[in-house]
């Protein structure tokens, strides 16, 4: 074993853990904030704090107390009166357990010593509140006037669908709107069981618990439209993007009949869902949940006024193991529940609701590298215990899965077989699937790509992980321990920022400065981001060899 990359892997744990208690950029650096404006919105009079060239308005409410209809969709936030100072960031959701499928295991956001993934799916500043009344979004302008229609870029937050908040120092959106003259909002809204347990199987008051998550988004896709153009923004010009977590709230809301209309292009950044959890996996998980609880069917009301950390406690516990493998998958997660979200986005084809929404798709290399970042094998792997884990996770399909990934990596040590095999399971396959069978549609275009820039840290043992591509869009390069820096840095950055921009813009990502040709089926192009940045056609076939995901 290689323990000089183990000792690098925890100082890089340790520099993440550092990171997460940082306080927002962007104020801090630009001089001393002076008030902005009033701006009057639909709910009452706000102002904010304007620096550095762009004005920033935190904790907008959007909707009302969830703790009042907790499992049932949220109403508007009540009118108030006055000007409502809004300069601090509001309660993030109270915070869940990521469960992921295979052999990831589980990541608990309230256990001592934050882990490498929970730092970067989550830097959210740890310092805020947890609540019920959570429903706040965060406006940041070039200029809160009505005078201009600026592009609109709602970003929807990380953390799978149990953790996470909208606005955190790696996600800071002032670099994109000075950059790109557009207006960046963020949110925060229901997470695991608060968002995501279906009771409705138990009574008819909860018909939409299963979904109420994604209902919060719709809510504050409706203020943006209602709202934004105080702020500056064109409310007929609104990208929702996202990485995660949250590209798998971007992926279900293209298949979310509330949502049409809503938002004009799509970004989902290592976060494709082809299929949500069936209606029967999702009442499976409730049933297991209330008798954790000590709760009868019939007393199912009795769970909007208990304790709402045992009820994310007991729900986080359950796991249906056979499922399936998507992000979705037998967990707390948005259903078919056949009222706001009709049928899967992309299974057995693409939603016609987002037929004709341009979408921009695509993953990191080497995606379960961070999940396994403090796995003392990563690097340093017997062909035979990476076997052993095909099979744990693949059965019987797992010798020929394995043989399929050695195939494609003659040169790899077997951990980071295993971990591109859980990358594919997780995050490439069905990104690929995804821009499939949009491009099947004949209609808006799709856009695929990978990151395969791997930052200059930690020995590179973690290659291009999870999460890799977030401060390089944002312009932020924090935390700078996870993503490197210099010129190399800078200019990838750069290059990000600017597509990302032109498909906000016009919804389309090349540029005078990238030739990124949309996709179809027959060459397969993906853009390649990483020190030379390049198209190439059908890049990882093994992603969609049905022997290697375990399918054959």
């Amino acid at each position: 074993m290689d323990h000089g990359a183990w000792d690098r892997r925890k100082v890089l744990g340790t520099a993440l853990a550092g990171a997460a208690a940082m306080t927002l950029p962007g104020m801090a650096d630009a001089g001393e904030p002076t008030a902005t404006g009033v701006v009057e919105t639909t709910s009452g009079k706000v102002t904010g704090a304007r620096a550095g060239g762009v004005s920033r308005f935190l904790g907008i409410p959007y909707g009302g107390d969830t703790s009042l209809r907790r499992f049932q969709p949220a109403q508007a936030v009540s009118p108030w009166s006055g000007v409502r100072a809004c300069n601090t960031l509001g309660h993030k959701a109270p915070q869940g357990m990521i469960t992921l499928p295979g052999i990831m295991g589980k990541v608990d956001p309230h256990a001592p010593g934050l882990p490498v993934m929970m730092a970067v799916a989550n830097l959210t500043n740890a310092q805020l509140g947890e609540s019920e009344d959570c429903l706040v979004l965060n406006v940041i302008t070039p200029d809160a006037a009505p005078t201009r229609k600026r592009p609109v870029m709602v970003w929807l937050h990380g953390g799978a669908f149990a953790m996470g908040s909208g606005l955190d120092p790696m996600t800071d959106g002032s670099e994109l709107v000075r950059r790109g003259d557009v207006v960046f909002v963020s949110l925060n809204h229901r997470l695991n069981a608060m968002g995501y347990l279906y009771l409705g199987g138990l009574h008819e008051d909860f018909a939409d618990s299963g979904n109420v998550g994604m209902l919060d988004i719709v809510l504050a896709l409706q203020w943006v439209h209602d709202n934004i153009a105080a702020f500056g923004g064109d409310p007929d010009n609104v990208t929702i993007f996202g990485q995660s977590g949250g590209g798998a709230k971007v992926s279900t809301l293209l298949g979310m009949a509330p949502a049409q209309g809503l938002f004009h292009k799509a970004i989902a950044m290592s976060g494709p869902i082809v299929s949500l959890v069936s209606k029967s996996d999702a009442q499976e998980i409730a049933e297991q949940t209330i008798a954790r609880l000590g709760i009868s069917k019939a007393d199912v009301h009795t769970m909007q006024t208990i304790d709402r950390q045992k009820i994310i406690a007991a729900a986080s516990a359950v796991r249906l193991p056979s499922a399936g493998t998507g992000l979705a998958a037998g967990t707390l997660a948005p259903m078919v529940d056949g009222r706001s979200i009709p049928a899967d986005p992309f299974d057995p084809a693409a939603t016609a609701f987002s037929r004709n929404i341009p979408l921009m798709v695509g993953s990191a290399k080497d995606e379960a590298t961070l999940f396994m970042a403090g796995d003392p094998e990563l690097g340093a792997m017997s062909e035979e215990h990476a076997r052993e884990r095909f099979a744990a996770v693949m059965g019987d399909r797992g010798a020929a899965a394995f043989a399929a990934y050695r195939a494609a990596y003659p040169h790899d040590d077997p951990s980071y077989l295993v971990s591109s095999m859980m990358t594919d399971r997780l995050f490439r396959s069905d990104s690929i699937v995804m821009a499939e069978r949009k491009s099947a549609q004949n209609a808006a275009p799709v856009y695929l790509y990978r990151v395969d820039y791997e930052p200059r840290v930690a020995g590179r043992v973690l290659r291009s992980p999870h999460g890799t591509e977030v401060p390089l869009v944002f312009g932020t390069k924090v935390p700078v321990q996870f993503i490197g820096e210099g010129p190399e840095v800078d200019s990838l950055s750069d290059l990000m920022m600017t597509a990302w921009l032109d498909f906000a813009k016009n919804g389309n990502p090349a540029g005078s400065r990238l030739a990124w040709p949309r996709y179809d089926s027959r060459t397969r192009p993906n853009m390649i981001f990483d020190v030379s940045t390049r198209v190439v056609n059908d890049p990882d076939p093994v992603a969609r060899d049905p022997v290697a995901r375990g399918r054959a």
